[in-house]
């Protein structure tokens, strides 16, 4: 573990979500914010809570430019005078409360509860989600985010401080949008200058800060760059199997060199992720590190504390995702399910591939279920070709201690 996991950003100096609340709080510039930053990783129709941050009153969302209404803040006031944006309602977060006007909801100094972000419920729909923020019906800010593609090259951008730069490295589709899900190892290469350090914001990686090569997180990493002393240029290079490079020229204006693309690895590990996992000793690398006796698992324990009682309920549904740098040829997953008294086999799957754009359920899927705890469960569907495989599992025992999934190994084949 490098850090905590909160703070408004992370140890990359990229901005989490709860950077863009502060900042509606406590900027004046028009600005509007958009969370989740994700609008890759969905199922089609599946509904996706929509939180928006914002300075200004009114916000309008759109769908592939077609409105899904407005929202609006209301005006209020601090005892001692100061204007703030919220909203008016119920907010469930204080079970201390017990009276006033909101009970169970933490509650101002000024008698109002709220919320600090506007809400909408959105099913998801590949494309373009944007919100805008308007001050007496004229746009003032706009935030976007776009469903993204198959990842196909790093885009580089630099941003120089003192005597440092720091370069970002996104993982983009062919469009330039950044692959949200995208972990390509990328390498750092600096000609007239010294890498200093490395890093991608997640706080359970174990690389080290020091090391030229970082996996992306959440489709980014960075890197932090010195010039050597009377050096004419400086350039920063990036490369990743199977993607197109990137170069950016810093505290120089001379040219990059030009791009190329790194051969894939066809040996090279998937990437995986996961909906969720249950614990740090449970996450989704376990389920391809060959080891039977490691697992991925949405199984936790929340203890109780003096306002909430002890918590540990199966949720009624994860997932789990296989993926790949380059488009492949899949028609089978093997899974080894774990059946035991706290975890059981799942009530059903669904196997869906990217084709690009979207979520797509496989074709004629037939499984053949293990019969024995950590046993190979076979789901074979027609033949797809996909840098991306999503196994969603439903709960047997949703909202019991009795139902949470445990996956030993999860491996594809052509």
């Amino acid at each position: 573990m490098k850090a905590s996991f909160f703070g408004a950003v992370d140890t990359a100096g990229f901005a989490k979500d709860a950077y863009h609340i502060f900042k509606s709080q406590w900027t004046r510039e028009p600005m509007v914010h958009m969370a989740p930053m994700n609008w890759t990783d969905h199922h089609p129709g599946e509904r996706v809570q929509v939180w928006v941050y914002s300075n200004v009153d009114t916000v309008e969302l759109f769908l592939n430019d077609k409105s899904l209404g407005v929202r609006k803040f209301d005006r209020k006031t601090t005892l001692d005078g100061r204007p703030y944006l919220e909203t008016t309602e119920p907010t469930g977060d204080d079970k201390t409360v017990t009276s006033g006007r909101y009970p169970g909801s933490y509650t101002s100094p000024n008698g109002s509860a709220g919320k600090l972000h506007l809400t909408w419920e959105v099913p998801f729909e590949p494309g373009k989600l944007a919100a805008v923020a308007k001050r007496d019906g004229v746009e003032v800010a706009r935030d976007t985010v776009t469903t993204a593609g198959a990842a196909d090259a790093l885009a580089l951008s630099t941003e120089e401080i003192g005597a440092l730069s720091f370069v970002t490295a996104d993982v983009v589709d062919a469009r330039g949008v950044t692959v949200p899900g995208a972990d390509a190892r990328i390498t750092f290469r600096v000609q007239g200058g010294k890498l200093l350090g490395t890093d991608n914001g997640r706080q359970e990686s174990e690389e080290n800060y020091q090391s030229p090569v970082r996996r992306a997180f959440h489709g980014k990493a960075l890197a932090i760059v010195r010039a050597d002393a009377g050096a004419p240029c400086v350039v920063v290079t990036a490369t990743s199997p199977g993607l197109l490079s990137g170069a950016a020229s810093v505290f120089s204006r001379c040219a990059p060199p030009a791009r190329t693309r790194s051969p894939a690895e066809e040996s090279a590990p998937p990437a995986v992720d996961a909906s969720y996992s249950g614990a740090p000793t449970t996450l989704p690398a376990a389920m391809i590190d060959g080891d039977p006796n490691t697992a991925w698992s949405n199984a936790y324990y929340k203890e109780a504390t003096p306002l909430l009682p002890s918590l540990r309920k199966a949720h009624a549904s994860d997932w789990v995702a296989l993926g790949w740098p380059r488009p492949r040829r899949v028609s089978a997953l093997k899974a080894n399910f774990t059946a035991d008294t706290s975890h059981a086999l799942p009530a059903s799957v669904r196997v869906a591939y990217w084709n690009g754009n979207r979520f797509v359920p496989v074709t004629h899927p037939r499984i053949d279920w293990a019969r024995q705890s950590n046993q190979v469960t076979t789901i074979t569907f027609d033949p797809v070709e996909t840098t991306r495989l999503e196994l969603t599992m439903k709960s047997r025992h949703p909202g019991t201690d009795k139902g949470f999934l445990r996956l030993t190994e999860l491996r594809a084949h052509p």
